[in-house]
């Protein structure tokens, strides 16, 4: 399909994605209405949700690439059908889930808002698309008995040059760092004892290493693991906001990154000397007598 085409598919796409939502939560009694929130903030909200959308979609139109399209459908069908089925939104004092004797006038809510979270929270799933369109790709390339992606930009072919792995690790690392500190900072990750600059720089920081290190090793070394398992990490610690609890899993995320760097690295590995072993068997085989 054409360039100019498939975008304007694409924004179809989500503009219809982003008044299906709306619709179902104005029905639903949600404060998501124009009137409710600044330009900016409108424009950040209803902007999200058309991006959301129209990524994966441009993603199967131009590339043929289903799995974000897949993982996009998979999310709205569970956003919707959590808020168009029983039971509906209960408010509950943070005592009742901490089991406090005293309520403490902070309230959470559960079996609702889903909608609310999902529109805030839009370019953290964006960026969990993006990584599993291209994990695909990766994939893709690397099998013969699955069709490549058509019109792919020479630098993102698979392997990639150092140099061209290199940029594209810095921009995906950019990416996530850029979505996931922004996501720490709505949430009010903290700690005590204060110096929260230094914990934000700290974080953004990781977010960076977590999401380059992967990217790199996929485009350049045509490592699976670390990157299939980032993308799932992205899709976990935005799922868990839909969950009202005192608990904030983005919380270890962005503060404990090395833990999770730590187990991609551990994939890598092991992939790797999976690779390296099967090579050998095969030079073995080649090198044996008939």
């Amino acid at each position: 399909m054409p360039s100019i085409r498939s975008i304007a598919v694409s924004l179809l796409a989500g503009l219809l994605h982003a008044a299906a939502l709306l619709v179902v939560a104005l029905e639903l009694g949600y404060a998501v209405g124009p009137a409710e929130y600044s330009l900016l903030g409108a424009a950040w909200r209803y902007g999200g949700l058309v991006v959301l959308a129209a990524v994966p979609v441009w993603l199967a139109v131009r590339h043929r690439l289903v799995t974000p399209l897949v993982a996009l459908v998979l999310t709205t069908g569970y956003v919707l059908g959590m808020e168009l089925t029983p039971p509906g939104p209960t408010f509950r004092d943070v005592a009742e889930l901490e089991g406090l004797a005293e309520p403490t006038g902070y309230i959470v809510v559960e079996n609702g808002l889903y909608i609310v979270r999902y529109m805030v929270n839009a370019s953290v799933w964006t960026v969990g698309f993006l990584f599993a369109g291209l994990v695909e790709h990766a994939i893709r390339s690397r099998w013969d008995r699955l069709p490549t992606v058509p019109d792919v930009p020479s630098w993102l072919s698979v392997p990639a040059s150092s140099r061209d792995a290199a940029a594209i690790a810095t921009g995906g690392g950019l990416l996530h760092a850029a979505a996931m500190t922004w996501f720490a900072v709505r949430l009010g990750v903290s700690v005590s004892g204060g110096f929260a600059w230094a914990i934000y720089a700290f974080g953004a920081m990781g977010m960076f290493v977590l999401a380059a290190v992967p990217l790199y090793l996929l485009v350049r070394r045509e490592l699976l693991a670390p990157m299939t398992l980032l993308t799932a990490f992205v899709f976990l610690d935005a799922r868990a906001e839909f969950t009202a609890s005192v608990e904030d899993p983005h919380a270890l995320y962005f503060g404990a990154w090395f833990f999770y760097l730590g187990i991609l690295l551990i994939a890598a590995g092991i992939e790797y000397g999976i690779y390296r072993v099967d090579a050998a068997r095969r030079v073995r085989s080649l090198l044996k007598p008939n």
